[in-house]
């Protein structure tokens, strides 16, 4: 998708902003008298209000590379890059049900996403890796068309695709449907996917998150946006008794280890659920010496951001961000991942 862009009024700004900080204020209450209330009983999240015009997205800069974690189940290092990760072994060639119509055969366009910026999405004559690579997609495409259903290979499903004179079959993991900047962040669809979340962190409900959250494709976590990340089942994210190394703290350069419960949760509670302003595909963030970016293999995907501005008792500089990224995926929206950012000494 590339870097996205938006030419705006001053006064179509301040409107945005008006209607964001609106919106901040309600939330903000609410989650006020959620916390005095108790845990009685589950809170609804308020309506999240959409903004009129798509902001400006922050110019994508490559992520450093960071020390690999020893026991979550993060995808491999993609030499090539059509190998997703496989659990459990399933034969080549498993077939899985014909996908939706909407899936292929609509002209319905898809991007890469999670390849690197020096690196291409392989082509295989089949599905899988034990076939060879007829051709390759660069990973700023955005017109790649699906041509017919997938079939269940080592865990990931492979899709047979067409973009120009190249045909194959590719690791669908390293696809995802392209939605312009207009329609994601005029869609009602996706505001409601963000109450559902909202709402299931606040509660800790793993059921409810993993109903968000495709089967397949995992929820990819950054505790800092440089950071390696980390790839988390789908069916309990809270309840995840795995303890991750999520990266090196900013400043004292430590490894922070613990369970999601432990170490990503906390973060959620405090900068989301605390969030007091929000963007689409624009990333609010306080002040801090460091970079402020979206990871590069995460360019295609949309997002909203979450910020949680910091205390005049710390010179704001305890503010912190929640990078939200949603992803559409034969015909509807799921979480796709989650970015922290925070000052950084």
């Amino acid at each position: 998708m590339g870097v996205r862009s938006a030419l705006t009024t001053p006064e179509q700004t301040m409107t945005v902003r008006a209607v964001v900080k609106n919106f901040c204020c309600i939330l903000g209450l609410t989650l006020l008298l959620t916390a005095c209330g108790g845990a009685e009983a589950p809170t609804a999240v308020p309506t999240l209000a959409l903004p009129t015009t798509p902001p400006v997205v922050n110019e994508q800069l490559p992520e450093p590379t960071a020390v690999p974690t020893a026991t979550p189940p993060d995808l491999p290092e993609a030499v090539p890059t059509d190998v997703g990760p496989s659990p459990t072994a399933v034969p080549d060639a498993t077939a899985v049900p014909p996908t939706p119509t909407t899936f292929a055969g609509t002209g319905a366009a898809f991007a890469t996403i999670f390849v690197e910026p020096n690196d291409v999405l392989n082509v295989r004559s089949g599905p899988g890796v034990n076939f060879g690579i007829v051709g390759s997609i660069p990973p700023n495409a955005t017109d790649v068309q699906i041509t017919g259903s997938g079939q269940l290979v080592s865990g990931s499903t492979w899709v047979p695709v067409q973009r120009g004179a190249v045909a194959g079959w590719v690791n669908s993991r390293f696809l995802t449907g392209f939605v312009s900047d207009s329609t994601f962040c005029n869609d009602n669809a996706v505001m409601q996917l963000l109450e559902r979340v909202n709402t299931a962190v606040a509660n800790q409900d793993d059921a409810a998150l993993a109903q968000l959250i495709h089967p397949e494709r995992g929820l990819r976590v950054h505790l800092l946006w440089y950071e390696k990340e980390t790839l988390l089942d789908n069916q309990s994210v809270f309840g995840d008794a795995t303890s991750y190394n999520w990266g090196n703290a900013a400043g004292s350069g430590e490894a922070i280890l613990g369970t999601p419960a432990q170490v990503l949760l906390p973060r959620l509670q405090t900068d989301l659920l605390g969030a007091t302003e929000m963007a689409c595909n624009e990333i609010l963030h306080g002040g801090t010496p460091g970079l402020i970016t979206l990871p590069d293999a995460y360019a295609p995907l949309n997002f909203y951001s979450f910020y949680r501005p910091g205390t005049e008792e710390f010179a704001g500089l305890n503010w912190g961000t929640w990078v939200v990224g949603v992803e559409q995926w034969q015909g509807q929206y799921y979480l796709s991942s989650l970015v922290h950012y925070q000052w950084e000494p």
